[in-house]
């Protein structure tokens, strides 16, 4: 499923709306135009056949008409405007307007006391076709007499035309004004969450403790949940810190006491030893950051510039170099304690293992952050590799530079879900190289 964030979701549903509503009512509006613009020229043409039959007369059974008409449009030659009498279906009379007409049109005529109106009616281009039956007294009988007016339909097209471009120009100011409204109505209605998301975003740096901003009654409940579970999170976290240094204190002195007995064989003090190095492992294990969603953002760059300090001083005897490659923005989202921890012990084994030279970097993305530790000493063994990746392995001591201390690395990444390869480097010695994936802000 595609995700898409509540911004871009309720724009793109306002925006579908206005794209459906502005045409569907332009297309309607120009509709109603055009039936009101086609029931106006039914008038109109009515108007003109009764004025037509007001001038016809009937003399000695022959049809006469005046020479000028009343309405000036029949009298000029293509005006636009024509009229027919049709008696018996035969044209016994047609306007002068009709005078360059170079073929008499099909004019069916409507029964008596009826009309017909045509709104496509197409010759040699598009007209209106009014038409009404009247009878009137002939020699012998009443005779049927039909009254045609033909209206072209230019003048009705250029309404039609300049009221649909007023409309679409008009619906697409409205439509500009009302996405600038929605946008300026969005970013009201979202600012409550990105302040929230930006003071969640400031907890989980660590500037501060708790959500403080007020908000809507929707997001107040947001609110005193996410502080109820911070708050709970440093609890169970203290209550969890307290009681295993509780049990560290409570097992190390019968251990001292047992590795003090003058009267313990020899043999028991490599166990003892093991078992203080065991629990030591399990405490660091169980204290480190299981996957908690609010884990802070620690600096990478001054703790590892803490560690070349110490480390220079620790192996002063050996003058080795040590150099660092780490962008100022690699940030590890977890506790410091553990990341201290974690480089710690790979660059006390790298130094051990180095002869000379000893390199860190670190680079990150927008979701993915790489430590990398490289020495130029005689390296790991490849079959010592997979021992150290392959989870429960336990290498105690394997070569010089290489010892209890990689387990504690190994269980530190695993508490963080992260990932450690061990290759060879370009200096000589092994590579190992830390990643750390976590979900995008």
């Amino acid at each position: 499923m595609i995700r898409l964030s509540l911004r871009l979701r309720s724009f793109a549903a306002a925006l579908l709306a206005l794209l459906l509503f502005i045409p569907l009512g332009a297309m309607t509006l120009e509709q109603a135009y055009t039936d009101s613009l086609s029931q106006s020229m039914l008038e109109q043409l009515r108007v003109q056949s009764l004025t037509l039959i007001s001038e016809f007369e009937m003399v000695d059974g022959e049809p006469e008409m005046p020479e000028q008409l009343f309405n000036d449009k029949l009298n000029i030659p293509g005006s636009g405007l024509y009229a027919f009498i049709k008696i018996n279906d035969d044209v016994v009379w047609q306007s002068l307007s009709t005078l360059n007409w170079s073929e008499q049109p099909q004019l069916d005529a409507p029964i008596i006391g009826k009309e017909i109106f045509l709104a496509e009616f197409s010759l040699d281009a598009d007209y209106f076709l009014y038409s009404y039956t009247a009878e009137f007294e002939g020699n012998v009988d009443f005779e049927p007499v039909s009254f045609f007016i033909v209206q072209d339909k230019l003048t009705f097209e250029k309404e039609r035309d300049a009221f649909s471009n007023t409309l679409w120009y008009w619906l697409g100011f409205l439509a500009l004004l009302l996405l600038i409204v929605l946008i300026a109505s969005l970013n009201m209605a979202l600012s409550p969450i990105n302040t929230l998301i930006g003071q969640i975003k400031k907890t989980e740096e660590g500037d501060i403790e708790r959500l403080q901003q007020t908000y809507p009654p929707e997001l107040e409940k947001l609110k005193r949940s996410i502080n109820h579970l911070l708050d709970t999170e440093q609890q169970q976290r203290s209550r969890y810190k307290n009681s295993l240094s509780d049990l560290a204190h409570s097992l190390k002195t019968p251990l001292a006491v047992l590795a003090g007995n003058p009267n313990l064989p020899s043999s028991a003090n490599e166990p003892l030893s093991q078992i203080n190095n065991i629990i030591q492992r399990q405490l660091k294990r169980a204290v480190a950051g299981a996957g908690s969603g609010w884990d802070q953002a620690v600096s990478v760059l001054p703790i590892v510039q803490k560690l070349q300090s110490a480390m220079a001083k620790v192996h002063a005897d050996k003058d080795l170099s040590i150099s660092l490659q780490i962008a100022e923005n690699c940030q590890f989202k977890g506790d410091q304690t553990d990341l201290m921890e974690l480089l710690g012990n790979l660059m006390d084994n790298a130094c051990k293992a180095a002869k000379s030279k000893v390199k860190v970097s670190a680079q990150q993305t927008n979701t993915v952050l790489r430590i990398t530790v490289e020495d130029d000493g005689n390296g790991i063994e490849p079959q010592h590799r997979q021992e150290l990746l392959h989870r429960g392995k336990r290498l105690d001591s394997y070569q010089e530079g290489q010892g209890i201390g990689m387990a504690v690395v190994t269980d530190l990444i695993s508490a963080y879900h992260g990932k450690m390869e061990i290759t060879d480097s370009t200096l000589g010695g092994a590579k190992i190289e830390m990643t750390f994936t976590r979900m995008p802000d």
